[in-house]
């Protein structure tokens, strides 16, 4: 108990030691959004609940849940008109485990403006980001699952563009009570993305010409535990905590509910805490086994923030 206790205190109080974080110190920014409905709304606390297809984007062994088949569409109305789309499957292959496949990104052309021509130019740049990931999980013990993911970014601003890999890697363990779970996840871990093609104008330091810089992945770190103390036939409440570290941030807290209603409508609320912008989030779930016949699920989210607009997003999955 001692040697428990000891250990927990030499992984808590360096973290709350840590009051300043480093924002924008880290590229592919694209890795800290999440595109599971789910997730968001339950306040980015769901590492040690999620379970289909949408757990590459919140924690890789959650895939192993998945019986055979499973499928999930997600859109997501980002700041400044620009929208995002993703993909997520995957599949069992009998005891061996699940394979999952992830490609998400957006594609937006702006257009190019100047001092003269406020209004524009007529001329036109696109910036894209796109992400695919490739995952396996399985079964280690009856109790412990494990998965890993690997995951491709191509970053690309106007005639500038980059490339890199990073990697997840997530554990879920069974406590046996309660429905409780614990689980642990580090993502986008991997070498430094590589700088962007190309070169820039220094107008600072007498219009020197300037190459561009590596930038360390956003590597983030969670735990999360769960518990269902409430199951009657009608309904079934659950409760998430998740600790969040981020390398270029302070620490997050999540703390999120779920309530299902006869395993047909979900009802969820998250609070975000120790966060810059963003303070709760809401949701709601349909899942389509019980009354439509079919294992069709329709997730939506809508989180608020304190000073940029508010994001919803929507998904539709299904399972075969």
């Amino acid at each position: 108990m001692k040697k428990t206790i000891l250990l927990i205190l030499l992984f808590v109080v360096p973290l709350a030691a840590q009051q300043f974080g480093q924002v924008g110190t880290s590229g592919a920014q694209l890795f800290k959004i999440s595109f599971d409905p789910r997730a968001s709304a339950l306040g980015n606390a769901a590492a040690s609940v999620v379970s289909n297809a949408s757990a590459l984007y919140t924690n890789v062994s959650g895939i192993e849940g998945i019986r055979n088949t499973d499928l999930a569409f997600t859109y997501v109305p980002w700041f400044a008109g620009i929208d995002m789309v993703s993909i997520a499957a995957a599949h069992r292959f009998g005891e061996i485990g699940v394979v999952g496949f992830q490609a998400t990104g957006f594609s937006t052309n702006e257009e190019i403006t100047t001092v003269e021509m406020e209004n524009g130019t007529g001329q036109t740049y696109s910036i894209q980001n796109i992400v695919l990931g490739l995952s396996f999980a399985r079964h280690i013990t009856e109790k412990l699952v494990i998965g890993a993911q690997v995951k491709y970014i191509r970053e690309s601003y106007f005639d500038h563009s980059t490339s890199g890999l990073a990697f997840d890697i997530g554990s879920n363990y069974d406590l046996g009570f309660l429905g409780s779970r614990l689980a642990m996840t580090l993502q986008n871990f991997g070498p430094d993305l590589n700088p962007l093609e190309g070169s820039y104008r220094d107008y600072s330091e007498g219009n020197v010409e300037k190459g561009f810089l590596r930038n360390p992945l956003p590597v983030t770190f969670r735990a999360s535990f769960t518990m269902e103390p409430i199951v009657s036939e009608a309904y079934r409440a659950r409760f998430i905590v998740d600790l969040i570290h981020p390398n270029d941030n302070i620490e997050h807290y999540c703390l999120g509910s779920e309530v299902l209603l006869y395993d047909f409508l979900a009802v969820r609320g998250g609070l975000k805490l120790n966060y810059d912008d963003e303070s709760f989030a809401a949701g709601v779930g349909l899942m389509g086994g019980k009354f439509l016949g079919q294992n069709v699920r329709f997730d939506y989210s809508f989180e608020k923030f304190k000073v940029l607009p508010s994001v919803q997003k929507l998904s539709i999955g299904i399972a075969f």
